[in-house]
């Protein structure tokens, strides 16, 4: 299935953003095995692990020490992203290592993070994988929010379904943020409903909207709607041991709907694989994972789906 090298193109890469609030979901596997299915589709990829507290994606494929990190593009030793990829032992699958040895880069200045932004759109490269780091963060958030496809990644352990709602919550206030960022008033009213328990009792987005519209400026609430609507993350299930379990991804995206107003994806699951945690352990390339493996079978049919 694998097809040789495509000539350069002109047009920009098609960005994937892989999240999933709290660590311990997945989501580098995930997004190796997406990634192992794109070049297998014959689409050039490049993984960056924006987990800039704490990369480790280089390690999934068998890459021990990264030459080139993040840092040395956002400290100028390098002047493109394409200078800092680093080939792996699959064919069209290059990595851009977040080097979690570097705590220079885990919180990153403004003016960075949009260097880094500006730059994955330039890569020679048909398909970017952002692997992201756990938690909240508005630098997680907004490499989240500027990607083509924004994907979660959740388990079926009710603890990961609440940080998944809570990861796709902070994400809309996030977006609600920027736009309103020149207009003061408004902005502190989306800052003030981001607290479950402020004084104006604003609870959900719905609710919000009501309180702009309320205010006389039906433009703007209609404008925060549309936008809120184009987010549409999708979700990922992973780790499933029993059918039942598939419908936490289902969960997710019931409750999305009923409080933030947005809809996210059901995109299936992923099953459990031991083989995948033994290959981890004994830090083993993902890609080598046997054909036979349901995880991968699991990852071929989303991102099948997610094309």
């Amino acid at each position: 299935m694998k097809e040789e090298n495509t000539p350069k193109k002109d047009t920009a890469p098609v960005v994937w953003a892989i999240g999933g609030g709290k660590g311990g979901v997945g989501k580098s596997v995930i997004s190796t095995l997406l990634a192992f299915w794109l070049v297998r589709m014959g689409k050039r990829t490049v993984m960056v692990d924006v987990d800039l507290g704490g990369a480790n994606l280089h390690t999934l494929l068998g890459i021990k020490n990264p030459e080139r990190t993040l840092n040395d593009f956002v400290t100028r030793r390098y002047d493109s992203l394409e200078d800092i990829c680093i080939p792996t032992p699959e064919k069209n699958l290059r990595l851009i290592s977040g080097a979690s040895e570097i705590l220079s880069l885990s919180n990153p200045h403004f003016s960075q993070k949009v260097k880094i932004i500006k730059n994955i759109f330039k890569l020679d490269s048909d398909y970017v994988i952002l692997d992201l780091g756990a938690g909240t963060s508005f630098n997680v958030l907004d490499f989240f929010l500027f990607a083509h496809k924004r994907i979660m990644v959740v388990t079926p352990q009710p603890i990961s379904i609440q940080n998944a709602y809570g990861f796709i919550r902070n994400a809309v206030y996030r977006r609600l943020s920027q736009i309103c960022s020149k207009k003061p008033t408004l902005q502190t009213l989306v800052k003030t409903a981001m607290d479950p328990k402020n004084d104006l009792k604003v609870r959900t987005i719905k609710e919000l909207f009501e309180v702009i519209q309320e205010s006389g400026d039906l433009e703007t609430a209609k404008t925060l709607k549309n936008e809120i609507a184009r987010i549409r993350p999708a979700v990922i299930t992973n780790m499933v041991k029993d059918p039942r379990e598939k419908n936490a991804g289902r969960i997710v995206q019931l409750v999305a709907e009923k409080y933030l107003m947005l809809h996210p994806v059901d995109y299936g699951s992923v099953a459990y694989d031991q083989q995948i945690y033994s290959m981890v352990s004994a830090m083993v390339p993902l890609t080598k994972l046997g054909q036979s493996s349901d995880a991968l079978a699991c990852a071929y049919e989303i991102a099948i789906r997610l094309l």
